[in-house]
């Protein structure tokens, strides 16, 4: 084998590996990009879904004030009792 061929091979060898090295190094930093590119996606998303989950606490809020419980009864005809009597079993089977 001449030098001139020895050295053809030895530097096609290098410029083939410094091409692999280079796909590899573009797919991985591709990977990478793409990656952030889903977490942002992901991060907006979540910012999205805390702001509907505040509202809807809010809204629970509301729902369940007593004052507009005791709105609601009155506007369906319903009255505050002030006493509720409990009778036992005996008590009941005896009013039969």
């Amino acid at each position: 084998m001449t030098w001139e061929i020895r050295t053809f091979g030895v530097t096609a060898a290098a410029i083939a590996a410094g091409f692999l090295l280079a796909l590899l190094y573009l797919g991985q930093i591709t990977g990478v990009s793409a990656h952030g590119y889903e977490m942002q996606r992901l991060e907006a998303h979540r910012d999205e879904l805390r702001r509907q989950s505040a509202l809807l606490d809010v809204q629970l809020a509301k729902l369940d004030a007593p004052a507009r419980i005791e709105a609601q009864a009155a506007r369906l005809g319903l009255a505050r009792v002030g006493h509720v009597r409990v009778m036992n079993a005996v008590e009941l089977a005896a009013r039969k």
